[in-house]
């Protein structure tokens, strides 16, 4: 009369199930980190190009050159596959700015330094907002940046000195 070695049986489908449960959350781990990474890939895409686009704005209204929005175009499409509704509607709010100041261009609107600097702040303000948005929605972060870090100096006017005035020499 044989006996059935049930300690080995139940040692040996534990191991399988084991392994089976490890591998399934290993999946489940690695899906999640290449989301996160193709998440913080696309906002970078959407930083790195919305610098570039606002920089090629500055060209089509100083030099009349054409803005190459293939690229731009491609960030927003990569960002609305990856990322969550609230970064996706804030690259959104980047565009339509874009769209409103590369109108104002074409219209004549932007005459000087002045009307540029002017035309910057809500390219600068609807960037930093998406920039926020990234950082707490794919980053998880809770700090906020109140500006950008490529940025003109605070209280910069077109047309005025870089350097401060000199103080007169004494007597």
């Amino acid at each position: 009369m044989s006996t059935v070695p049930w300690p080995a049986i139940i040692s040996s489908a534990s191991a399988l199930l084991g392994v089976a449960v490890g591998g399934l959350l290993t999946a489940r781990i690695q899906k999640r980190q290449w989301a996160r990474d193709q998440q913080i890939e696309a906002c970078a895409a959407i930083v790195v190009e919305s610098t570039r686009v606002q920089l090629s704005l500055r060209g089509q209204w100083k030099h009349d050159q054409r803005v190459d929005w293939v690229p731009w175009n491609e960030a927003l499409a990569k960002i609305s596959l990856v990322a969550d509704r609230a970064v996706v509607e804030a690259a959104g709010d980047v565009d339509a700015v874009f769209w409103q100041h590369s109108d104002r261009i074409d219209r004549g609107e932007i005459t000087n330094e002045a009307t540029w600097f002017a035309a910057t702040e809500p390219m600068e303000a609807a960037r930093l907002a998406f920039v926020n948005a990234a950082k707490r929605h794919v980053l998880g972060s809770a700090d906020r940046l109140d500006r950008l870090p490529i940025r003109r100096p605070s209280g910069y006017m077109p047309g005025a000195s870089s350097t401060p005035p000199r103080p007169s020499d004494p007597p």
